[in-house]
């Protein structure tokens, strides 16, 4: 794989925004490369914040939570990598022994433990200044993981809490939150009516490629290969992908072994590509309970379906709204599209109809799910 090669408009307006001391979701449509910003940030990080990557999607109570922030928190590993450029986060914990927390916290057999308390205190032996920057990959999954394990309390439980922690003076310039996930965090606490407790954060947008962008990094991935390709043909490439996130551009790439590229080198790459459940079944299993119920399962399948059709232009929003009547969704299509458009399937066009977003991803929804 290339060098990473970050959105710079998107990593400046993140930076400056984490510089003021802001709260953010990270969002964007699936796949398009948010993971691979927040780690680039851990491993470029700026002089004025902490940054430190986390995957929580594994996370199904409050308690295992929080139990995961502390892990990370006093992970010899973690203190060793910032002590060694320079942080000196060991001694930013004051008078607390992290050993000694280690010994209390007890993960494997302390059950009665507050975690939620545990990781407070653990804030109240940080000095403000240059804050941590938890960046919390799938925590919409866990959220879901909650609801799912332990009912919708406890995830208002946990969003409360964590506003609360965003919130708190106290620990103002010691802690910050960033959020990301495969799927949209606004629609998951908009599906349970918890919206108001995520309205403090602020939001920034991940993008595309920009044609130019796409260009350089298609050229790179075909040098890696020792592969050539002139310009028409780079453009047609780009042309078939259409929506140009890494993650298509990489697939097709992955799928081109002949060189010098021609058209029929592109079209056999493209049917491979798509002949790959695995690197799109993501976004079918996304769609199933419990995520959705298996009316709105039906629904959000029928409506793809539909969109995906080769002989169709789109769905229009009347077409949307019958199809919400008989599948007995009435109530919940502005919610539905609005994850659909958000998490990466479908896009509103000029003449407002629904297209998916990606010719790829259509292809491969036609082929594999709609027959």
């Amino acid at each position: 794989m290339p060098k990473y090669q970050p959105l710079h408009d998107v990593l400046e307006t993140l930076t400056d925004r984490l510089r003021s001391g802001e709260h953010i979701i990270l969002s964007g449509h699936r796949r398009i490369g948010k993971t691979q910003l927040m780690q680039h940030l851990e491993a470029n990080a700026p002089g004025a914040f902490l940054p430190t990557y986390l995957i929580v999607e594994s996370s199904d109570t409050v308690d295992e939570f929080y139990r995961k922030l502390i892990s990370h928190l006093v992970d010899q590993n973690f203190l060793n990598r910032w002590d060694s450029l320079g942080w000196s986060i060991t001694s930013r914990f004051k008078s607390i022994n992290i050993q000694e927390l280690g010994k209390s916290v007890r993960f494997g057999d302390a059950k009665a433990l507050d975690y939620h308390a545990e990781f407070c205190r653990l804030l109240e032996h940080l000095e403000p200044g240059r804050p941590i920057v938890m960046m919390l990959d799938e925590f919409p999954q866990t959220l879901e993981n909650i609801r799912e394990n332990e009912g919708v309390p406890q995830v208002r439980k946990l969003l409360t809490t964590q506003r609360e922690l965003r919130q708190e003076p106290r620990y103002k310039g010691k802690i910050q939150f960033l959020y990301a996930g495969s799927i949209g965090l606004q629609n998951v606490v908009e599906g349970m009516g918890f919206t108001k407790h995520i309205n403090d954060l602020r939001e920034v947008k991940m993008r595309p490629f920009r044609r130019d962008e796409a260009l350089d990094y298609t050229q790179c991935l075909l040098q890696r290969k020792g592969l050539q390709a002139d310009a028409a043909w780079l453009e047609t490439l780009l042309y078939r992908i259409d929506w140009l996130a890494p993650f298509y551009i990489s697939l097709l790439i992955d799928e081109l072994h002949a060189s010098p590229l021609e058209e029929k080198h592109i079209d056999e790459a493209f049917q491979a590509m798509i002949g790959h459940r695995h690197n799109f079944e993501h976004w079918h299993n996304r769609l199933k309970p419990q995520a959705l119920s298996k009316e709105e399962y039906r629904f959000c399948k029928t409506l793809l379906s539909l969109a995906a059709d080769p002989n169709r232009l789109g769905i229009d929003y009347a077409e949307a709204c019958n199809l919400a009547v008989q599948q007995d969704v009435m109530d919940e299509v502005s919610r539905l599209l609005n994850i659909l458009q958000h998490d990466g399937y479908l896009a509103c066009d000029e003449h407002n109809r629904f297209r998916f977003i990606s010719p790829v991803l259509r292809a491969w929804w036609w082929k594999e799910i709609a027959n």
